[in-house]
Formats: structure tokens, sequence, C-alpha cells
């Protein structure tokens, strides 16, 4: 939900600890407020015939500190105080950087008094359907062992329909952090890796195999497109994503995943 358009009881919003003092001018606020309602005994509703008007100023009215990732420190306090043990997935997409953040003691005592439920429970009663990083069979970068790029994309709504991007790889997680699910899908948060005959594109993940169905195979390093049986390769410009034919010798077509655990595929 958006952190500043929603009605709330104003006793209940205060009980559960307003917004978090240590956040700093914008980002985190919506998650935290959402994750305290839902675990702390409240329930958050969508009400259809509800209006709401937003104007936005043209431009920011806050001094932003310089050298500052404001919305990613306050993800890392978030993520310390509401996550339990799952703010790892998040540390780890942040290749643990986790810098400053502040004390959070008073935020993880408030949670205490309020007698609020896990994570865990959350995942389970309000979520279900989310996928959890630590279900992935690989995870992390992954490498291309003949030219030493990685695979390298934005994964935003902005971002789907488009190629997928290379880099070279800089193991700091990021855009270049990707988990392969157990239902063959590459990915990170609700975008996949999808080949339709033309570009490997990122496309909203559908969960029907098809088009975003791979087949990673760690003894030859190949990532084999379900449906084309064909290989994910960098072009030989360096330039690109490519689908080839599969060919044991070329090393454009060799792929390393970070991370990968066979046990997790059973």
């Amino acid at each position: 939900m958006a952190g500043g358009l929603f009605s709330i009881d104003r006793d209940f919003f205060y009980r559960l600890g307003a917004y978090d003092p240590g956040f700093d001018i914008w980002g985190g606020e919506n998650l935290e407020l959402s994750f305290k309602i839902w675990m702390c005994g409240g329930t958050l509703e969508i009400v259809p015939c509800s209006h709401v008007g937003h104007i936005f100023r043209k431009r920011s009215p806050y001094k932003w500190r310089q050298g500052v990732n404001v919305l990613k420190r306050n993800s890392i306090r978030l993520a310390r105080v509401w996550l339990d043990d799952y703010s790892k997935y998040y540390f780890q997409r942040i290749g643990y950087d986790l810098g400053d953040y502040g004390d959070v003691s008073d935020r993880i005592a408030l949670r205490q008094q309020l007698g609020c439920k896990s994570f865990q429970w959350y995942l389970e009663n309000v979520y279900p359907e989310l996928f959890v990083p630590g279900d992935a069979v690989a995870s992390g970068e992954v490498n291309n062992l003949g030219t030493g790029m990685c695979i390298d994309s934005p994964a935003k709504a902005e971002n789907n329909h488009k190629p997928v991007g290379l880099w070279p790889c800089h193991k700091q997680g990021g855009n270049q952090f990707w988990m392969l699910s157990k239902d063959g899908e590459i990915r990170r948060d609700e975008a996949c890796l999808d080949y339709a005959g033309i570009d490997v594109i990122l496309y909203p993940c559908h969960g029907s195999k098809g088009n975003q169905y791979w087949e990673y195979s760690p003894e030859v390093h190949h990532i084999t497109h379900g449906s084309s049986k064909r290989c994910l390769a960098v072009s030989p410009d360096r330039k690109k994503l490519t689908m080839e034919d599969c060919d044991m010798n070329e090393t454009r077509q060799q792929w390393k995943f970070e991370n990968y655990d066979p046990k997790k595929k059973l």
C-alpha cells in the first residue's frame, strides 16, 4: 500500500508506533505499516468505493543528504525489525552492505511489547503465494564462464518486455541477483526470463512454464530453454543474451550459478 494514502484509526496508528522515527525522508514506510497492521492484530482492506486525492509537488521540499541511499537505509531498518530470519534474503540481495542504519532496539522492543506475530505467520496467512528466496534451487549471480559477463538487468515493472542485459560480474548482488525456482523459472521478484523466439526478455512470472521454463545442467554448465531446447549464450560481440543451438565446446554457452543446491529440486 502507499505510505501516505490510507485511513487508519488514530489511536491504533500511534499504538503501532506510527512511522519509524529513524526513517529518513522517504521509503520503506509503506511496507513497515503494512507488516505491522497484519502482524500486530489489524487488517488492511481495500475499499472499492473510496476516493483519494494526491497532489505531487513539482520538486522535493526535503534536503537529501549526500552519499546516503535513504530507501536502502530505511529498508535495512525495516528488515532488522520485522522480517525475522527472512531478513537474510534482503541482505543477500544488497551484498550484505548494511552500512550505518542507526539503532533499532526501541522498535524491536515495541514489537515485543505489542505481542506481534512472526513474519513466518505473515507469509503463511497473508501472502502464501509469495515466492520465498529460500526455496530457490540456485541464487546469486549467473556468470558466463566464457566471457566473465553476468546476467544484469533491473526488474521493475517498466523493464518488463525489454531484452535482458549483461554486465561484467561485480559480486554486489542488486541487478545481478537471480533465482532459479523449482519450477524452472529464472527470476527476481515478480519478473522472469522469457524467450518467445526473438530476444530473451523480462516478463511477469506466470507460473505456467512454457516460455519461462529453463533447465540448468551444472555438469556441462548449460541453461537450456525448455520448449525450444536451445541454449542461453552471450552473443559473440558480448553485447546481449542470445539463444543458440547447444554446443558442448562453446564457452559462451556455459554458465555458473553462484549458489546451487540440487537438494532443493526435490
